[in-house]
């Protein structure tokens, strides 16, 4: 029941994913996803049903636990939630966990959305586990993570070893070490991890605001930042900045050390949104990728003539759009990396349908359509 309790936990705050469950309309996925079930007081009543559901499971079994063993599990059902909105939010994604005292996005800009060293550092669960099946799972993703490395072609050889090595350790301590001790290793790993690239993160930071200064005029609103799978030392950026009623999103590849060969998750192929070249020269920390500049006014316009604008930009971080005489777009650049029509990105030409609901999250651009 325990590890039921942490496995369901874990995962029950993307039960928001069923509410745009067969829509084809993509503003009910941007806009609940991460939404309600991903702040406190969602997690909090996921873990309150989750104690409900194991006491009638209990009572219809028969079967009775000490006063021991429900401190235990009621301590297990509110961490598994609030565990699952903690570690979304370190990504670019963001959550909003402090609902409804607080609609404002919060972005930790500090891991990859899918990190596989912090599978690494689970695996001593491939001996201490009990279940023949959930060993299965952890040695399944453990491989996982290495046919990803090598498919998607945007991993370093070096951090694929580094993975390499760390997983055999874990494993080592999971098969010699005693259980807790293996478990303290486990939870100490993924914290380390976590500050790591942390702490990486600032000095990236560093390395983009450096190269920023080059661009005389324009204020920096916000940087968002992410990491590469299993690297803290490559990171991809998008730098906005303003520039009276002008304003730019910039996108780069930001390295720690000047030495460093960085993959990229999206290179220069062509993408969804106009990007033009950069006129600001790169550094030997920063390379850039292409930029927008766009009118604030014509954010504006679009938001106050459609309602999908105006919803989307609820969610959007770095939202751009391009509209000319036939057709109407928008999206976020964040997550543009085809050519197509992304999840992130709508055709708004002829819809002026509203969304049903429009949750109250601050547009995290309300520093460019406020007036």
């Amino acid at each position: 029941m325990f590890l039921a309790v942490m496995v369901v936990g874990s995962n029950l705050p993307d039960s928001d994913l069923l509410y745009s469950l067969g829509s084809d309309d993509k503003l009910p996925y941007l806009l609940e996803h991460r939404g309600h079930t991903h702040t406190v007081v969602g997690a909090l009543i996921a873990s309150m049903v989750m104690l409900i559901v194991c006491r009638v499971w209990q009572r219809l079994r028969d079967t009775s636990m000490t006063s021991r063993d429900w401190v235990w599990l009621t301590a297990l059902a509110f961490v598994a939630p609030l565990l699952h909105v903690a570690m979304d939010a370190l990504n670019s994604y963001g959550v909003h966990p402090w609902w409804p005292v607080d609609n404002r996005w919060f972005y930790g800009d500090a891991v990859f959305i899918v990190e596989p060293l912090f599978w690494a550092a689970a695996a001593p669960l491939v001996f201490l586990l009990k279940s023949y099946v959930g060993r299965g799972f952890v040695v399944l993703c453990l491989v996982a993570a290495l046919y990803l490395a090598f498919s998607t072609g945007i991993v370093a050889f070096g951090s694929i070893v580094t993975y390499g090595v760390l997983a055999v350790t874990m494993l080592a301590l999971g098969r010699f070490a005693a259980p807790r001790a293996a478990l303290a290793a486990a939870l100490g790993v993924c914290a380390a991890i976590g500050i790591g690239f942390a702490v990486a993160g600032h000095q990236a930071v560093a390395r983009v605001d450096a190269a920023a200064a080059q661009l005389a005029g324009w204020s920096t609103l916000d940087r968002v930042l992410t990491p590469l799978p299993m690297n803290p030392f490559c990171w991809e950026v998008i730098l906005v900045q303003a520039q009276g009623d002008r304003y730019a999103l910039r996108r780069a590849s930001a390295s720690i050390t000047a030495s460093s060969q960085c993959p990229t998750l999206v290179g220069d192929q062509p993408v969804t949104a106009p990007l033009q070249t950069t006129a600001a020269p790169g550094t030997p920390f920063v390379r850039w990728r292409g930029e927008i500049v766009a009118s604030r006014e014509g954010l504006r316009r679009m938001a106050a003539t459609s309602c999908e604008v105006a919803a989307f930009l609820r969610f959007a971080r770095a939202p751009w759009f391009s509209e000319n005489a036939q057709r109407r777009f928008v999206g976020d650049l964040r997550f543009d990396r085809e050519t197509e029509l992304g999840f992130a990105e709508l055709d708004v030409t002829r819809s002026s349908r509203c969304p049903s609901y429009v949750p109250p999250w601050t547009p995290p651009r309300q520093d460019l359509i406020a007036d």
